[in-house]
């Protein structure tokens, strides 16, 4: 048994805090022993210790690769990205992410650099692509600028050579193990289709999660509902498998996000699936007995997703899951509340997307990011970043949804509080899981997340430059800070 004492544990039970913490050999949180057992007192120098993390929305084995190969962030200029692409040229192929489409980089520019050797720019919202001639002609796909977005992007990305699954398992290694370094020890994942397939990138989670333990909650994309419901593979105690990942829309960055008010070129965004087809898709997860996760942006979008839901409801003691939600309207805020649908949220696109999002619309929307008028709705959510879309500290989502700050505070009346925030990367993300965490309490298991500072005291500024002093899973400290 361990006892961890002289800090403050945060419960997540309001604002309960408790001094001491009994953590016994399952690692479960446990009473104080009545009779003389083994104990390994633990000092934990007044620090500040809550609930670890888990980030309700990211893609593990993409921000792994994103980890292990090119990317373009921090690149600023159109001219240091060709002079980059160059200076990585590489016999076989050039993949880099991270790409700002506002470099306004085309086919003819990729060509200058190589014919022969294909070159891929995905774009930073991993909703498009950038070829160069020979990439296009692997993936037999003809393209006046090499610009691809939505289902155009993904087949360009299926026609890049697959990987091993030894390489698959160590880009989530390297993920759990930068995760680990934020205070997160689980992730609500969508890769089982982007990758090799089902079964292969499957594999790659079990054999990554038993080199290091790590919550895998995964996302069952649309394209192979098949294969799952017909070699159904046993899940084990850290990889579980969740809902129906679909696409109803895309994004703002491209103008595809579906909105009831236009952009600037008057136009309104984008079904990615026609809407009797969606529909299908919803009845065919239904039939399996599985809820359905909605990548959905836009507040036309959201309104349509949330009539489609009501029209072919989830079963009960399931929920739905709506993806991102970032634009709303009165009407959609309405009917959501009357299904059973978590929304995964990401604070970030506030604070990184917002600012520029703004200029592409003719009028602002009304509704925008409304993170507290879900949560006093009583709309379930939970928070997350879209990882490798953004950073995933959570301590960089907390700062957007608690200051709204994109230079200037935006929309005031949707901030959060802190305990609010903090909930949602704790208590909240584990609703949806066949485990339950998210509390410091009795018969909970010992996940824990250390601070040298107290994240409800500190400046506001402080949560962009704070950093994990420990991480511990089922009561074993597995980071700890240099």
């Amino acid at each position: 048994m361990k006892r961890l004492y002289n800090a403050t544990f945060y419960t997540m039970n309001e604002m309960e805090t408790l001094n001491e913490l009994y953590i016994d050999e399952k690692g479960l949180i446990v009473d104080a022993p009545k009779q003389d057992v083994d104990i390994e007192h633990i000092d934990m120098q007044g620090q500040f210790i809550y609930p670890a993390f888990i980030d309700c929305h990211l893609h593990l084995m993409g921000y792994g690769q994103f980890l292990s190969r090119l990317h373009a962030k921090g690149i600023l200029s159109k001219e240091a990205l060709i002079q980059f692409i160059s200076d990585h040229m590489n016999p076989h192929m050039i993949y880099i992410e991270h790409y700002k489409p506002w470099m306004n980089i085309q086919k003819a520019d990729l060509d200058l650099i190589s014919k022969e050797i294909p070159i891929y720019l995905r774009h930073e919202d991993y909703h498009g692509m950038t070829l160069n001639s020979k990439a296009l002609e692997i993936m037999d796909f003809i393209s006046e600028d090499g610009i691809l977005k939505e289902e155009d992007a993904t087949k360009a990305l299926q026609s890049i050579p697959k990987h091993e699954i030894e390489t698959l398992t160590a880009f989530l290694l390297k993920a759990y193990h930068q995760l680990n370094k934020y205070g997160i020890i689980g992730g609500h994942s969508d890769d089982l289709y982007y990758f090799n397939g089902y079964h292969d990138t499957l594999k790659a989670f079990f054999y990554a999660s038993q080199k290091h333990p790590f919550y895998n909650h995964l996302l069952v994309h649309h394209r192979t509902l098949h294969d799952h419901v017909n070699n159904p593979i046993v899940q084990n105690d850290f990889v579980e498998l969740g809902a129906v990942k679909m696409f109803y829309d895309g994004t703002t960055g491209s103008k595809t996000a579906l909105m009831s008010t236009p952009y600037i070129d008057q136009s309104f965004g984008m079904r990615i699936m026609d809407k009797d087809v969606f529909k299908h898709q919803v009845k065919l997860a239904r039939e399996a007995h599985m809820p359905v996760a909605v990548h959905v942006i836009g507040d036309q979008g959201l309104l349509e997703v949330a009539e489609i839901l009501n029209e072919i409801p989830v079963k009960k003691g399931l929920y739905d899951r709506v993806i991102h939600a970032s634009y709303a309207n009165r009407e959609a805020i309405q009917l959501l509340k009357t299904l059973d649908v978590f929304l995964d949220i990401q604070p970030q696109f506030l604070t990184t997307d917002l600012p520029q999002t703004l200029d592409l619309f003719e009028t602002p929307p009304k509704m925008v990011f409304p993170f507290k008028t879900y949560h006093d709705e009583n709309i379930l959510y939970g928070y997350s970043s879209d990882a490798p879309v953004e950073d995933p500290n959570p301590l960089l989502g907390m700062f957007a949804a608690i200051t709204r700050n994109i230079g200037y505070t935006y929309q005031e009346s949707q901030k959060m509080t802190r305990y609010q925030a903090i909930k949602a990367y704790t208590t909240h993300a584990w609703i949806l899981s066949k485990h339950h965490g998210g509390y410091l309490k009795k018969d909970y298991p010992a996940h824990l997340v250390v601070f040298k500072k107290d994240l409800f005291k500190i400046e506001e500024n402080e949560f962009k430059t704070l950093k994990v002093s420990q991480t511990w899973m089922l009561g074993k400290n597995i980071y700890q800070a240099p």
